[in-house]
């Protein structure tokens, strides 16, 4: 079990490694976009777009990540003064309520990014960036947190 659990881990790790590279290119385009604006005077109609498609692939990736990292905010100076069952108890029960969420987050985003795929969906206005992209890949990093609570439960601390 520690095998698969530590393959888990492993996945989500790189996965949010190379997608905190989206970070660059998000202030890539922010540079490029403000130099174009109020330099040259010629904003484009393409970098909002693409820096909310870039920014969404990278908060979908960064619930797990930071799940794996046990990066996740708490409110410690409550927290740490209840006795180890009482803490048992809420980690138990935010456990069940992230799969709650994260459940019905995969199923509904499964069936809006199908649809997107089907319809082929894109961006209205000038530049008409396709959508269904990023769509589905709400339910790949919705799976990939849902994976990262699998590994809280089970991992023996």
């Amino acid at each position: 079990m520690n095998i698969l659990l530590d393959g888990i881990t492993r996945l989500i790790k790189v996965i949010g490694d190379v997608c905190s590279l989206l970070l660059l290119a998000i202030m890539a385009v922010v540079a490029y976009e403000v130099t174009a604006r109020y330099v040259f005077n010629s904003p484009t109609s393409w970098a909002w777009l693409i820096n909310k498609q870039l920014f969404g692939v990278y908060v979908m990736v960064a619930g797990g990540y930071a799940l794996v990292h046990n990066s996740h905010i708490r409110i410690e100076m409550l927290y740490q003064h209840f006795p180890g069952t009482i803490k048992k108890v809420i980690r138990w029960f935010t456990l069940v309520a992230a799969f709650c969420f994260l459940g019905a987050l995969l199923w509904k985003s499964w069936q809006m990014g199908m649809d997107a795929w089907r319809i082929k969906e894109v961006a209205m206005g000038a530049f008409r960036l396709p959508l269904y992209p990023l769509k589905l890949f709400i339910p790949f990093g919705t799976l990939l947190f849902l994976l990262g609570c699998i590994v809280v439960v089970f991992r023996k601390k």
